[in-house]
This record gives C-alpha cells, structure tokens and sequence, in this order.
C-alpha cells in the first residue's frame, strides 16, 4: 500500500472484518484479525486490538518492519518508525500469507492541533512616551549679605602742629555666601497606554467525514482508476482522505497486488482524488467506500 501524507486534525481507522468473541483467548489458533489501531507519537508507540493469539507474527507499516514491544492474544504494542511523517499508511499483522493467517487496515498518522475557535490574543501594545519634563523649582532665597570691612588703625600721634590726616580705608570684607538651589520639579504624568495587538486567526470549524459508494473495475497488469471524492456542503478544505472495499457490505482491505494512494486534488481545497492500480494477471472489480474528513479554514 502506497504511503499518503496528509496533515489533519482527526484519526481515520478503517476496521477489520468483525468476528465473534471468542471463549478461550489464551488458546485461540484462529485467523489473525486486526479490530483497531490506536498511535501514540509522543510516546512512539503504535497499540493493535484484535485476536491474534500467541503465536509469533510480524507486524508492518508499509515496507517498514516494526519491533514487537508487547504481545498478548488480544493486545500488540509496536514502535512507531523514527521521524514517522503525517500520513496514511497500510498496516499488517501476520503470522502467514496463507489460509487466513495476516489481517490488514489503513491508518492515518496526523499531526495534533486545536480546533476551531476564536483565535488568540494579539501581541501586546506598544509603550506609551514618556510625559512632558515638569517646570523648574524656585529659585532659593538670596545669602546674607557680607560683612563690612574693618576700620583701619588710627594714624600715629602727629608732631604739635596741624592735625594729622585720617588713616586709610580697610579692604572689602569676603563676598556672602550664595542660597541654597531650588528643590526638583514635581514628575511628569505617564503617557498613555499603548493600542491593543490585532485579533488572531480564527481556527478550523465545522468538521465532518463524508463518504460516498462506488464500483471500481481495474484491468489484470496495471490497470488503474481514479475516484474524485468532494467535501460536503458547509465546508471548504479536504483534511484526509481514506479508502476501503465492501464486498458483500463487509469491509475488507484490499488484496495482494491491488493498492491505492490518495491526495488533495492540485488548486481545488475541497477535493480528494483518489488513484487504485491492479498489478495482478487477472481482471479486478469491487464495491469500495471513499471517504475524506473536512472543515471550514482559512
């Protein structure tokens, strides 16, 4: 089975042929047959739920052989390839190729997201500028003013005769000392906020899964077929599709030598095309389901 890379939101398990329970498990020498398939990719691990006995078997993925980290008649625990990429891929629990003895199923490996909803908040506004530098304080008082200078010594005693004249002027006193400087100014008020970021991207909404029913008739050596499968109405964007055939209304994986792959139809959002080839010497004709998982996307 060709591997299909597809990004997507949900999980599509194409299930097996249904059996009855079966009263001895431990026991059971029956065919292999694979119910469902659940993958875990932060751990690596992919479980398979079934009946499958004790037996040694293989399981694949693809071409890819996958180590068995747990077995039980009911119960397979395999890991997953390392850097395994979103996509659908054939899986394969076998004990042999003959007489019943290997079960198959299309499993869809997808990439986890959030659903559809508002998006989220924007990024936060920008900084508001800084206020205005408020006014200059006041201007202290004046210092006191200086003091005179001191008067100067009395001249000496003059001779009897006219008076002498009068002493000099003493200098200047020292200048008074300058007043305190003036207290800062009060500060400026805070700019104002900042506009709000824009609003998110809304996510995916209005999910559905819509099937359709068809024949397909493929000629012996490569003869091939295409489905073109639309999303329904309300939607807009084809997340994955899937592919499986019904003969007698029971569903059933393909057999040996017919295979399929399927993609996104180029430039057309709401479509799925798939692609079915026979590589066996004989004709092939079988009823088939096709179905692809939508929703409304930007």
């Amino acid at each position: 089975m060709l591997k299909t890379t597809s990004f997507i939101v949900a999980l599509v398990l194409a299930l097996a042929t249904v059996t009855p329970a079966l009263a001895n498990q431990s026991s059971y020498h029956g065919p292999v047959v694979l119910e469902s398939a659940h993958p875990d990719l932060a751990q690596g691990l992919l479980t398979l739920r079934g009946h499958f006995g004790l037996r040694s078997l293989t399981v694949w993925m693809g071409d890819d052989r996958l180590d068995i980290v747990k077995h039980k008649t009911s119960e397979i625990v395999v890991l997953l390839p390392n850097h395994i990429v979103p996509g659908t891929y054939e899986v394969i629990v076998a004990r042999s190729r003959l007489a019943n003895q290997y079960d198959s199923m299309s499993v869809a490996i997808v990439q986890s997201g959030n659903g559809g909803g508002g998006g989220g908040n924007g990024p936060p506004g920008l900084r508001g500028p800084d206020g205005p530098q408020g006014p200059a304080g006041p201007q202290g008082p004046a210092g006191p003013a200086g003091a005179g200078g001191a008067q100067g010594p009395a001249g000496p005693q003059g001779s009897v005769g006219p008076q002498g004249a009068a002493g000099a002027l003493g200098p200047a006193g020292p200048a008074g000392a300058g007043g305190a400087a003036g207290a800062p100014g009060a500060q400026g008020a805070a700019g104002p906020a900042g506009a709000a970021g824009p609003q998110g991207a809304p996510g995916l909404s209005g999910y559905q899964v819509f099937t359709m029913s068809t024949t397909v008739t493929l000629a012996g050596l490569t003869g091939t077929q295409s489905v073109v499968v639309n999303c329904p109405a309300g939607t807009n964007t084809v997340l994955s599709g899937f592919l499986y055939r019904v003969p007698g209304g029971v569903r059933h994986p393909f057999p040996p030598g017919v295979d399929w792959t399927g993609w996104p139809t180029e430039n057309v959002r709401n479509q799925w095309t798939f692609f079915l080839r026979n590589a066996t010497g004989g004709g092939y004709t079988d009823p088939v389901v096709a179905g692809v998982v939508c929703a409304n996307a930007n």
